[in-house]
């Protein structure tokens, strides 16, 4: 129990059973110190904070608060650090715009250092708006609305070079560099040398259509790679070997009978690599225009088969799904104000945390 007594008013809180430190700050409230994160920590963006939530207990762990323009964050645990970025006006809404990569301690969550990059980032958008690359360079995907990414280098704390990279977006990090997919129906790879500037740039052959099929511009990692789904539904593989970008057709997720339905949110979809497992957010009705809406049910499918494992019916819409990356994953499903965790593998519903939906879940691992 903590009591502190402020201008003739007593405040008591009880922390019964919170096993790390923490300490009260007078505008941010109590200021937590984090333990060991596991595979089963992520966080949820909610307004300008990145909750951490530890997904077995079924609490909140702490919180980072972000700017108000902060999509994402992206977690180093190895260097003890996680990343975001983020603009700032000097009358919060409006005057001066400065652009930062911001560094957060991940053991107390507090920000501890910044580099200022050109003020381009996209302000909107998911976790492909930020790649760490080779553990050690931030991308972060610009749009003004020429599109383009700002390169920071993590380690000498310094902004290295802003990239153009017309028509194509998002910062999906892979073998030397990272992939983007682009308006003209295929694949991007910048590769980056040791000083982070690029020196090389390569193009997958097309593989979908803007105009009949476009695939979504979020996608999710893979054991060597990333994975893409269409709004038909279609799922590829895109990997990078030597320079040279190679995209596969795995599957469909539809079958004859699931006439009607579609898949949107907007996470709509996640993958684990280590069980090969994909989730995917499923409305019924519409056309490609409800790329967005929200999901009734979640189907389950293994790539290795392309097989559907089980439908769960939600008990609420949403909009978002993401998996956790171990080998015994589970599932996070933003519905109706709270966060459900759910056994990914079978489905069942394990807990709930109220009053924790409504943005980004990212894994923290």
């Amino acid at each position: 129990m903590r009591m502190v007594r402020l201008a003739g008013f007593v405040l008591v809180w009880v922390m019964a059973g919170v096993a790390h430190a923490a300490e009260w700050d007078s505008i941010r409230g109590l200021e937590s110190m984090l333990g060991e994160p596991d595979d089963h920590w992520v966080t949820v963006r909610s307004q300008h904070n990145a909750y951490v939530i530890d997904g077995d207990e079924g609490k909140v762990m702490g919180s980072m608060t972000l700017s108000m323009f902060s999509p994402a964050v992206r977690s180093h645990l190895d260097a003890g650090l996680v990343y975001s970025y983020g603009s700032f006006y000097t009358r919060l809404y409006y005057g001066e715009r400065t652009d930062v990569v911001l560094f957060y301690d991940a053991t107390t969550l507090k920000p501890v250092d910044e580099v200022v990059i050109p003020p381009k980032s996209a302000g909107i958008g998911h976790s492909g708006m930020i790649g760490l690359v080779n553990d050690r360079f931030i991308g972060v995907w610009n749009i003004t609305p020429a599109m383009s990414v700002s390169i920071v280098d993590t380690q000498a704390r310094t902004f290295v070079d802003e990239i153009s990279t017309p028509g194509c977006a998002a910062v999906y990090p892979v073998a030397e560099g990272f992939l983007m997919p682009c308006g003209d129906g295929a694949l991007q790879y910048i590769e980056l040398g040791a000083d982070g500037n690029e020196v090389a740039r390569t193009r997958s052959e097309v593989f979908f259509s803007v105009e009949d099929d476009p695939v979504f511009d979020y996608a999710q990692r893979s054991a060597d790679g990333w994975v893409f789904v269409s709004l038909e539904g279609d799922v590829f593989h895109a990997t990078v070997d030597g320079g040279a970008i190679a995209v596969e057709k795995l599957f469909s997720i539809f079958g004859e009978d699931d006439d009607g339905w579609r898949i949107g949110g907007g996470q709509p979809f996640a993958f684990n690599a280590e069980t090969g497992l994909l989730l995917t957010l499923m409305h019924e009705g519409g056309g490609q225009e409800t790329f967005e809406d929200a999901g009734t049910e979640i189907w389950a499918f293994s790539v290795a088969t392309g097989l559907r494992g089980y439908r769960l019916e939600l008990e609420a819409e949403s909009r978002r799904v993401q998996v956790t990356p171990d080998a015994a994953p589970l599932m996070f499903v933003d519905a109706d104000g709270g966060l459900a965790i759910h056994d990914a593998r079978t489905g069942a519903h394990l807990r709930t945390i109220d009053e924790m939906g409504g943005g980004l879940i990212q894994p923290l691992r």
